[in-house]
């Protein structure tokens, strides 16, 4: 990195990325277009919460997992700080929510150019009482400091720090200009992150001011849409192509940074389908249990329903055990080896005073109409059972 030759100047080659960017604006008209009702949403936006916490962190090396981020979110939802002090990295996760939080009000659609001192507040909001070892929350640093690896494109040094305070206005100058203005939102949000953390401001937490100020500008130009997220969880997990791709960008002046921008309009493409994955699922599988009830009470002969009480009840708890372990999978049916399904406890009750083949029997007949479908797993050597969603098209009208 050639200090003296930095300036904000950049080049990306369009046609690599104009396939992102128009699955992005299907993705994004898809979720706007869709009222979530408030538990969905609530639910949602959690979730959103503990992947950009735990995705944000654990790039710098937190080794909480999701679970336990989530608990931490959890104590800052109720108030509760617990009886034992919190330890660096639990403080992490509960500073990274809190400059979610707050990037979320401060920024939104025409809301005031973003400052200096809201880079600063960012840093002081993600590091205070947790990165305090050659870092001064809410401070540029005065040192010299470096990043990176020889086996991640090798190592970055980051801005002299004599002149950081200059830089940074610059930077904010560039944010803000019309040229910054004219790229798409998302383009403007991945280069926003790229110029700050390759100036590399703070002697700590850049990664993670950086990836909320791309937050921020995502929120301004109505990117984030139905709650928090980023793509601090698609850095995390592609995170040795995001440090490599990161390093590689800088390597010439001006920077050619559309690795970096394909890398990432890819990621935040992967997000929204994400989202649109998590909203096809919930309708799914309401519209499913709706239809449902349908079918038992439609009447297919004098003493025949489509569904008797028990198909109707395995069907429901099929619905229940099939519910995807990612709640933003592609796939809208977790699939049950049959082994499994037979020595649950529900089956155990359920099929008690009739014979093992009425239950093979039933599930058969549940296939031949179409509600559920099986498949062979050769690795396993079994049979699959997995709800068959096409039902909805043919048995929502009964």
């Amino acid at each position: 990195m050639d200090w003296e030759k930095f300036d904000f100047e950049y080049t990306y080659h369009p046609g690599n990325i104009i396939p992102a960017l128009l699955d992005i604006e299907g993705y994004k008209r898809a979720v706007l277009n869709l009222a979530l009702p408030p538990d969905w949403r609530e639910q949602l936006n959690k979730l959103n919460r503990v992947r950009d916490a735990h995705g944000t962190t654990a790039l710098e090396g937190n080794p909480l997992s999701e679970e336990e981020v989530s608990h931490q979110l959890d104590a800052i939802d109720q108030s509760q700080s617990g009886s034992n002090k919190p330890t660096r990295e639990q403080l992490q996760i509960r500073n990274a929510d809190t400059a979610q939080s707050w990037v979320k009000k401060r920024f939104y659609p025409n809301a005031p150019p973003m400052t200096v001192e809201d880079i600063l507040k960012i840093h002081e909001m993600v590091t205070i009482d947790s990165d305090t070892k050659d870092n001064i929350p809410g401070r540029f640093r005065t040192w010299p400091v470096t990043a990176g690896a020889a086996d991640l494109g090798g190592v970055h040094k980051g801005a002299p720090h004599e002149d950081i305070p200059r830089l940074m206005e610059q930077y904010i100058e560039w944010v803000n200009s019309r040229k910054s203005r004219d790229n798409h939102p998302v383009i403007r949000a991945l280069l926003s992150h790229f110029f700050l953390v390759t100036i590399h401001p703070f002697g700590d937490g850049n990664g993670r001011v950086s990836r909320l100020v791309e937050a921020g500008i995502l929120f301004e130009g109505e990117y984030n849409v139905q709650g928090f997220y980023g793509l601090s969880n698609y850095f995390y997990q592609n995170e040795r192509s995001y440090k490599t791709i990161l390093q590689g960008c800088r390597k010439t002046q001006p920077f050619d940074v559309t690795p970096f921008i394909t890398f990432g309009l890819e990621g935040f493409g992967a997000e929204l389908k994400g989202i649109n994955n998590f909203i096809k699922t919930k309708l799914n599988r309401v519209v499913y249990r709706n239809m449902l009830v349908s079918a038992f009470n439609k009447r297919v002969g004098a003493r025949r329903r489509l569904l008797n009480q028990r198909e109707y009840y395995l069907l429901q708890f099929l619905l229940t055990e099939t519910e995807p372990k990612d709640p933003f999978s592609e796939n809208p049916s977790r699939k049950i080896i049959f082994s499994d399904l037979f020595g649950s406890n529900y089956i155990r009750g359920a099929y008690r005073h009739v014979t093992p083949r009425t239950l093979s029997r039933e599930l058969i007949r549940l296939a031949e109409v179409g509600f559920i479908k099986f498949t062979k797993d050769d690795t396993a050597k079994n049979w699959i059972v997995e709800l068959d969603f096409d039902a909805i098209g043919r048995y929502s009208q009964t």
